[in-house]
């Protein structure tokens, strides 16, 4: 299934397969892939919602899990921390939102398992 029934968003395969995409792309053309997980939230379909109305239209949210959504964002600098507080103001204060940037030099599961992981580094 590559769309979550609740929420309408990308599911799990489709991130997968985005993030690859962005990957390559951003090691053939030196752009940043920043990923952001947002764990928790009170209303996953609420969040789902505001989350799409509040950002750019070419980043894409999808529904990583069951309590996790996932923002999955393409740029040409930075460390993704601008990318990643937008998405803590609108996600509200109840979920933990967690992210990583990437030169494209990583795997889809080597992002997301470092995004998962609690941030020592943003």
């Amino acid at each position: 299934m590559l769309h979550d029934p609740l929420t309408g968003l990308p599911g799990h395969a489709l991130l997968l397969d985005r993030l690859e995409q962005a990957l390559i792309r951003a090691r053939t053309r030196g752009t940043l892939v920043t990923l952001v997980l947002v764990t928790g939230p009170d209303d996953v379909l609420g969040a789902a919602k505001v989350l799409r109305a509040g950002l750019r239209p070419d980043f894409t949210v999808a529904r990583y899990g069951d309590s996790v959504l996932a923002v999955l964002a393409e740029h040409d600098f930075g460390d993704g921390s601008p990318i990643a507080e937008l998405i803590r103001q609108l996600a509200g204060e109840s979920p933990q939102v967690h992210w990583v940037t990437s030169d494209g030099d990583a795997t889809p599961e080597n992002v997301i398992a470092t995004a998962r992981t609690p941030p020592t580094r943003h």
